[in-house]
């Protein structure tokens, strides 16, 4: 009994595939590819294509100034969606009180010695530092050394204050306040005795108001 040889049904025809390759229409690599390009370049171009086939629109721009819009809109929706969930983020609490009161600070109506004594007495380090500093703007201010407003902050103090031989005390002075007052810095006996002898140099050297102002 004989049988016949099976058929090759998956014969290998060279100069078929040949001819396929060498057809554009099969080559779907270019749309496979972002060719070098980031995601939002790639982003960019199919917004532009749409933008193209709905208005004519040709500048290749637009594509990124709609992105910027949507992340814009969509950044204000977070921040829209979280106040309404969480508005006590956005709103300081009345009841809970600051560290410090956000009054402007009149220097002409501290008393300096009695108000030392008890932050001294009492260890309040925070308070010992305000006052010391205020202290020294007062005695600047009398001296002329800088122009003292109840609506002017401690930075413009320093860039306007006299004698220059001082500014450098007086800068480091205004530096520590700032860091107790408003970046959540420790304050400490060592800071406060550091503060004093700052204090006391400044006066010290005005002591002959008229050198070198």
């Amino acid at each position: 009994m004989t049988f016949a040889a099976a058929t090759d049904t998956i014969a290998y025809n060279t100069a078929k595939i040949a001819e396929y390759q060498s057809d554009k229409r099969f080559d779907y690599a270019p749309e496979l590819e972002f060719q070098g390009d980031s995601i939002l370049d790639y982003i960019n171009r199919l917004i532009n294509s749409l933008l193209n086939k709905l208005f004519g629109m040709t500048d290749e721009s637009a594509g990124y100034w709609v992105m910027i819009g949507i992340f814009v809109a969509a950044a204000i929706l977070i921040v829209y969606f979280i106040y309404r969930k969480r508005p006590e983020i956005f709103v300081r609490d009345r009841k809970r009180p600051l560290e410090y009161a956000v009054e402007e600070e009149n220097i002409y109506e501290i008393d300096f010695e009695s108000e030392l004594d008890t932050a001294l007495a009492t260890a309040n380090y925070r308070q010992a530092v305000r006052i010391i500093y205020l202290q020294a703007l007062r005695f600047a201010a009398d001296r002329k050394w800088i122009d003292w407003q109840i609506f002017k902050t401690p930075t413009e103090y320093t860039y306007e204050f006299r004698p220059a031989q001082l500014k450098a005390i007086f800068r480091s002075m205004t530096n520590s306040f700032l860091q107790v007052r408003y970046g959540n810095f420790r304050a400490t006996n060592e800071l406060v005795a550091a503060m004093i002898q700052m204090r006391d140099e400044l006066m010290k050297g005005g002591g002959d108001e008229t050198q070198n102002i």
